[in-house]
């Protein structure tokens, strides 16, 4: 009897081998987030551990959801060669009608407000056509809206952080800096500056911060349930404490993000 069991036991064996390990392989136990490396969104602190607001925010989306995440900090351009690539899995950047194409949008993860900051004691006109020929600082390789994107009109000036933008609007070197409330916001609480040296006009506003997963590198069952732990933090009011915190708080700042 075992005898003509013995190749049907082998045969079934064989394929929940094969079935188990084509379904490990098709379930990361993991998934890898690409952060871009810009204070304050994450950063890398001296002693080596990760830190700022998308840290944070990836670390929640791994409690809430249960799935372990790994997060690598990445200069802006990398991180948008690895999800349009499928190096890796998950990002979080400013949503555009490039990347909704080259990657897949999940959910909105929060509004942010774009503001053209000037020094207090400047009276030009904060719009980017009273700006023309002027020099305005942003982020390098951020998207900041289609309007800034075609302007040909004013000098764009590139810099890797808000703070270095405002150094050179203090020594007059440029006239503007274009930048998110969150980043703004961010810097000035971090340098111990007060707000009213400084002027805003807001340039757009609700500029979507997306979480974003990549087409070949990404497990759509993973995408589903960060997108249902970001609900749950959006309706608690954790996304707005994780970027704006005590910041929103200060004299004269919770202006900035209305």
């Amino acid at each position: 009897m075992s005898r003509y069991r013995s190749p049907w036991f082998a045969w079934f064996f064989g394929a929940v081998l094969v079935t188990a390990t084509s379904f490990a392989r098709a379930e990361p136990s993991h998934a890898t987030f690409s952060i871009p490396d810009v204070w304050p969104w994450a950063y890398e602190a001296d002693n080596g551990e990760k830190h700022g607001s998308l840290i944070r925010l990836a670390d929640r989306l791994s409690e809430i959801s249960g799935i372990p995440v790994r997060t690598e900090l990445r200069p802006l351009r990398r991180v948008i060669l690895e999800i349009t690539s499928g190096d890796v899995g998950f990002t979080f950047l400013f949503q555009s009608p490039e990347l909704d194409k080259k990657a897949v949008p999940v959910l909105k993860v929060l509004n942010i407000n774009l503001l053209l900051l000037a020094a207090a004691d400047t009276k030009y006109p904060l719009n980017l056509n009273a700006l023309a020929s002027q020099r305005v600082a942003y982020i390098r390789g951020t998207y900041l809206g289609e309007e800034f994107e075609g302007n040909a009109d004013i000098v764009k000036v590139p810099v890797n952080s808000v703070g270095q933008a405002i150094e050179l609007l203090m020594m007059g070197r440029i006239a503007a800096i274009l930048a998110s409330d969150h980043n703004i916001l961010r810097t000035i609480e971090s340098r111990d500056l007060k707000f009213r040296q400084f002027r805003y006009q807001q340039h757009v506003r609700g500029q979507p911060a997306m979480l974003y997963r990549s087409h070949t590198g990404s497990d759509p069952v993973h995408a589903d349930k960060f997108a249902r732990a970001l609900e749950v933090m959006a309706e608690s009011g954790e996304l707005k404490e994780i970027f704006f915190g005590q910041a929103e708080q200060a004299p004269g700042s919770r202006r900035f993000a209305q």
